[in-house]
């Protein structure tokens, strides 16, 4: 009898218990107190805090215990400059939305604009680069002001995504160049990389008018290194905008960087 006694009791506490919660989760989705009133956005600086809220699904107005982070998180990742992102509530009325954007280093011009990818080959825009011209009412072509790569056979695309091509092993080759380049801070002084042939792989200095040969991507950290020693020493305050031929394919062998100026490759 008290054994049967104290099983009644356990089960009207488990009961209560139940009910206490469930009467708190009503409270709480039916309360106007925890409706959004606000969402934060931190950590953006090329995406307009308005695109972020709404590519998120998230509005003011809607309980907050009914919006699915996971949800709004997925939605904000769709963004192509958007690398990460975290959604949380802050109660009784908030959603903190915090993002960290990629950058663009490089782009390749493709039959629908300008796409601009990240030095890991990530597709985070697709911009045709015209802008509307508010005072004469024309337009004008500004392409982006990044290095173009040019040489890639039959690239496909999709914002978000890393682009890809039949032929992998130049996509690779791209992709070091560009991590190199970033890395040692040369990208956006270089206008063009030529990919074309991977054993021989170009980029263009400056005004175009400095041609670097690289070779192939064997050493290229070393290569870029050495480049950068280099480049200090041809670019002076004589010849600020240095033209000619810089070849780094040698270099990590016997041989070491060589620069010649157009007066020299005319007479060879």
């Amino acid at each position: 009898m008290r054994k049967f006694r104290r099983k009644q009791k356990k089960q009207l506490a488990l009961l209560t218990f139940i009910i206490l919660i469930a009467s708190i989760a009503a409270i709480m989705l039916l309360t106007p107190g925890f409706n959004v009133k606000k969402i934060n956005v931190t950590g953006n600086s090329v995406i307009k805090e308005d695109e972020i809220i709404r590519s998120s699904g998230i509005v003011t107005g809607v309980n907050i215990f009914d919006i699915s982070l996971k949800k709004a998180k997925e939605n904000i990742l769709s963004i192509g400059y958007i690398e990460s992102a975290k959604v949380k509530r802050n109660l009784p009325s908030t959603i903190e939305i915090s993002v960290v954007e990629e950058v663009g280093v490089a782009y390749l011009k493709a039959k629908d604009g300008y796409v601009i990818i990240t030095a890991n080959g990530r597709c985070i825009d697709i911009t045709d680069g015209i802008i509307k011209n508010e005072e004469d009412k024309t337009n004008s072509v500004q392409i982006p002001d990044l290095p173009i790569i040019t040489g890639l056979e039959e690239v496909k695309y999709k914002v978000g995504k890393t682009i890809t091509s039949k032929n992998q092993q130049q996509l690779e080759a791209l992709f070091s160049c560009l991590h190199e380049f970033s890395k040692q801070n040369h990208i956006f002084n270089i206008k063009e990389i030529n990919m074309s042939d991977i054993s021989n792989i170009k980029f263009y200095y400056l005004n175009r008018e400095l041609c670097v040969i690289v070779g192939d991507t064997e050493k290229l950290g070393y290569k870029i290194e050495t480049f950068s020693s280099a480049i200090d020493q041809i670019i002076t305050k004589e010849t600020p905008n240095p033209k000619g031929t810089v070849d780094l394919s040698r270099v990590g062998t016997l041989e070491k960087v060589t620069y010649r100026p157009p007066e020299i490759e005319k007479n060879e």
